[in-house]
């Protein structure tokens, strides 16, 4: 009877591990201490499973006093680790930390709800609790202290609004500078001088994570602009940039910087013939006549009113050229952003095989807000719902089983999304408005009805 007893909780213990799946959470610093002030350092969390995700996991939320953290944003890294002889599937969420001020510093145990495959509830996670020392002076603001990266690229783009540049006309000085390893709020600004006959109008800074096309974030960039006006003719120059930083691991003091910037302005009547008319007024002879054709003189007319008018509106050309590539840059953001982009970019990946994963949520997400695989399977007919089911235990399991025809499902895709459009048409109807005071044969006061009074 003990025999029997004991196999019997084998079962169930083995029952259970196979009804749910493992979880695994793991959490580091990048990279290795030691840590200055102004230095930025990453707090990686990997969360690993043996099944799959069938929702995003929220980054849990991180504060550290004296700190400025920039979480992760919905951006992840996508991992497939084999450890200790196990496939695992998962995760990289990455928290930026730049420590403003000297001390220790204890990060908490950050909570994660996991909602994965072959679950019959969310599966609630925690990291385990880190510390780390950071050394050096408090920092005083983020203007005036040095910054620290591991490497820091710095480029100019000059823009004229004329060529040659006259008075009334505008130079635009563009600063790039791209910092890897650093937050892009701890760039400091590029500060431009005032430069006599000219008047400077700053514009606003553009400030964004710099991305290393896989998700993740390597480092901060930051534009400054600044327009300068002519307002007297002369020769002017646009003195060179500089900016300095620290090296992160060695804090030894680099430099960059950008070359000065040349150009002569002048008046806006100076301008000077091709060539010299009095030479010509002597070949030709002072007592000969000139006889030049009607045709040919409303010829010559028709070209000089034609480039004088080119003239003029050089710059509203210009400025109709730009606004027509901004509308088109526009406008293929918002395809590349669409559903019907989406949904093109699955079928062509369904065609292909295998079981494309990126396509199939960025489609789900885009045409009902959420990446739900099992509430998607749930509104698909039965055979593409199995079809879905077989696909995704093949993608994430360890073993790979036979390869799966995706015909069953991409027909049931097709039908769902049909359906989805007639009920959306279905909605919109329902909600159209209708006239205010519709005119009826009894209604006083309509055309042609007579009114006594």
């Amino acid at each position: 009877m003990r025999y029997v007893l004991l196999l019997v909780t084998l079962l169930a213990c083995m029952s259970h591990a196979l009804a749910e799946p493992l979880v695994r959470v793991d959490a580091r610093l990048q990279p290795a201490a030691p840590y200055q002030v102004g230095g930025t350092l990453r707090l990686e969390v990997d969360l690993l499973t043996s099944t799959w995700f069938t929702q995003a996991p929220q980054p849990a939320p991180l504060d550290l006093p004296g700190t400025l953290i920039t979480p992760p944003n919905g951006q992840a890294d996508s991992l497939t680790l084999n450890i200790d002889g196990s496939t695992w599937f998962g995760l990289r969420l990455t928290y930026l930390i730049s420590p403003t001020a000297p001390g220790q510093y204890e990060i908490p145990a950050l909570p994660f709800s996991l909602n994965l495959g072959q679950a019959a509830a969310p599966i609630n996670v925690s990291t385990r609790a880190l510390s780390f020392t950071v050394s050096g002076a408090a920092a005083t603001g983020t203007q005036g202290n040095r910054l620290v990266a591991s490497q820091v690229r710095m480029s100019q783009q000059v823009e004229q609004s004329a060529d040659p540049l006259k008075v009334g006309d505008r130079v635009t000085r563009r600063i790039r500078i791209e910092a890897d390893g650093a937050q892009a709020m701890l760039i400091p600004p590029v500060g431009f001088s005032d430069i006599p006959g000219l008047k400077r109008y700053p514009q606003p800074p553009t400030v964004g994570p710099l991305g290393n096309g896989r998700g993740s974030i390597d480092g901060g960039v930051r534009i400054d602009s600044v327009s300068y006006v002519v307002e007297q003719a002369g020769d002017y120059r646009l003195p060179e940039l500089e900016l300095n930083w620290s090296v992160s691991r060695s804090l030894r003091e680099q430099t960059s910087q950008v070359p000065a910037i040349e150009f002569e302005a002048r008046r806006s009547g100076d301008y000077q013939l091709p060539f010299s008319l009095e030479a010509d007024l002597e070949k030709l002879g002072r007592g000969r006549l000139i006889h030049i054709s009607r045709p040919l003189l409303l010829g010559i007319g028709s070209i000089l009113l034609l480039g004088l008018i080119a003239y003029l509106g050089r710059q509203r050309l210009h400025e109709a050229c730009t606004r027509v590539q901004g509308w088109r840059s526009r406008r293929q953001a918002t395809w590349h952003a669409s559903e019907r982009c989406a949904w093109r970019d699955l079928q062509r990946a369904l065609r292909r095989g295998p079981m494309p994963l990126a396509e199939l949520y960025r489609w789900q997400l885009r045409s009902q807000g959420h990446a739900d695989l099992q509430a998607l399977a749930r509104q698909l007919p039965a055979a593409a719902a199995t079809c879905l089911q077989q696909a995704l235990t093949d993608q994430y399991s360890a073993q790979h089983c036979a390869p799966v025809d995706l015909q069953e499902l991409r027909h049931g895709l097709q039908k769902l999304r049909k359906h989805r459009i007639r009920r959306a048409r279905a909605v919109a109807n329902d909600f159209q408005l209708q006239p205010l005071r519709p005119w009826t044969a009894e209604t006083p006061g309509r055309p042609g009805h007579d009114t006594h009074t």
